[in-house]
Order: structure tokens, then sequence, then C-alpha cells
């Protein structure tokens, strides 16, 4: 699905930003509280030592999370996630590690697992790449699990092993490693999105697409 959204520096939503240190940070944080667009991760980082609170109030879901940029290489995320349908809570946590940093011609790219201690409700991974081109900021992503969607191709996991064809779901048993679930499935799902931020004002305009159907059943 399509999402098209503008976000201020204080993070619409009734998001807040607590900032520990003294430089100034152009990260922006999901509704997911990883540095990404929308409800999509992106490849950026914060500032080292960042820690960021957000509170995010969507039609589908509500997301509050708590991220701390551990490492310059490494997003760490608790969250508590309810869906609005079904009235369902759920705690997960998300680690996105950089694999190397923007240049000139090379996009900056991030690995991440997302519900890696969970229930596996919002289970999924992925790697992303984000790349500035001419004042917009730009992301291409594949995803397994929920950022696959219905899937756009065949997991290229198994062409290391068969074992990967098979994604245990594992909900219900929250607080274990959910390593049966990692980079597993039959296929892969692509996302993206771009953003802008609008010259001499405290404001984003960003634009995305997610293939996670947010089907609960």
């Amino acid at each position: 699905m399509f999402n098209i959204f503008f976000k201020t520096s204080l993070l619409f939503y009734f998001s807040f930003l607590f900032l520990l240190g003294l430089s100034s940070v152009s990260c922006k944080a999901s509704d997911f509280g990883t540095t990404g667009l929308i409800d999509i991760p992106t490849a950026r980082m914060s500032s080292d030592g960042i820690f960021t609170t957000t509170a995010a109030f969507q039609s589908r879901t509500n997301s509050y999370a708590i991220t701390y940029q551990a490492l310059p290489w490494l997003e760490t995320t608790f969250r508590y996630t309810g869906d609005n349908d079904f009235f369902h809570y759920d705690r997960n946590y998300e680690a996105k590690f950089k694999l190397w940093s923007e240049s000139d011609y090379l996009p900056q790219v991030a690995v991440g697992v997302r519900d890696m201690f969970g229930t596996g409700i919002w289970s999924s991974e992925y790697v992303v790449a984000s790349k500035e081109v001419g004042g917009f900021d730009v992301t291409l992503g594949m995803g397994w699990g929920r950022l696959a969607g219905k899937g756009d191709f065949e997991n290229p996991m198994t062409w290391l092993s068969d074992t990967f064809s098979v994604r245990d779901r594992g909900e219900g048993r929250g607080g274990e490693l959910s390593t049966g679930a990692f980079f597993s499935g039959k296929e892969v799902g692509l996302f993206g999105g771009i953003s802008y931020d609008v010259p001499g004002l405290p404001l984003t305009a960003m634009m995305e697409y997610n293939p996670d159907q947010y089907d609960f059943s």
C-alpha cells in the first residue's frame, strides 16, 4: 500500500524526541520507532547515543516505542504495538545494523530484524538501502515476513539452504529468540519510499510503499 504523509521536526502523531547530546539530529523516526519513513525502515541511523521515544496513532494500529542508538552502527528499539480492530497489544523488539555508510556512488545499507524476541505477530527482516539524490532521500528494501507482503519473488536465501523456505511463525512464545523465522519464507517482497526536507521549514514530505497487508487473522 502507498502512504503519503508530512512530518514536522516534532514528529507529528504526538511523537516526541528526547535527545541526549548536543549535536543536531537530521534523522526521522518512523511510526514504528526506528529511523525510517512512515511505517517502513530506511538505512539511516541517528547520531551515536541518541535516545528517542515515539507514540504513533493510526487508523489500523497504535504504536509506542523507545529507540536507542547504542553504537554508530547499531539501532535498537523496544515497541508496544496494538491492532485497533482486534484490540491486541504486543511487545516486540527490533535491531538494525548499518553495513556501510553512503558514498558518492553507493547508498547506505542496513539489515534489520523486527520482533526478534516477541510473539512473532510483527515478525519481519529486511535489507534496505538509502541514497540522497538531488535533495531527495530515496529508499529501497527487500523484506521477509510481514515486509514481504504477498511476495514479489523467490526468497534468495533458499539458494543457500531449503530450510529458509519454511517460516516458523512461533506466535504465542514471547520472550524467545525467533531464529526459526529469520530471513525465512518462500518469497520476499520489495518496499521503498522517498522523503524531502522542505528548505527553511521544519517539515518533511514523504511517500512510501509498504507491502504489509496488516492481516492479523
